[in-house]
């Protein structure tokens, strides 16, 4: 699997996802800081690079229905920093291969996917 780390996702993810052995990008580091969702959502399917975000707009299932991106992880925890969220986040990934076209939102109690 492949991440796009949106602006609101700590750069320590893109080292600790690294280490992992992940192909891992941050927008901030090809230029997408401050762009809108759509042209975000647009890289990321063109590269085949799964969203890693904190912003509920990608969850909104009418404005980015699952078949039309290439997947999506949204993070609501409510403690988000990263030490914290990281090691969900991992196990998670680690344990679940096809997440394309799937919208996964994650919190400390859990994961649903759609």
């Amino acid at each position: 699997m492949q991440f796009l780390l949106d602006e609101n996702i700590s750069q320590s993810f893109l080292k600790r996802l690294r280490i992992c052995g992940f192909t891992t990008i941050h927008i901030l580091d090809v230029g997408l800081g401050g762009m809108d969702d759509e042209t975000i959502l647009a890289f990321a399917n063109q590269k085949k690079l799964i969203i890693i975000t904190h912003d509920k707009d990608f969850g909104h299932l009418v404005r980015f229905p699952v078949a039309k991106h290439y997947g999506v992880i949204l993070l609501r925890f409510r403690n988000q920093h990263s030490d914290n969220v990281f090691p969900y986040l991992l196990d998670f990934i680690q344990n679940h291969s096809n997440l394309k076209s799937r919208l996964v939102i994650m919190n400390e109690f859990g994961f649903r996917i759609v």
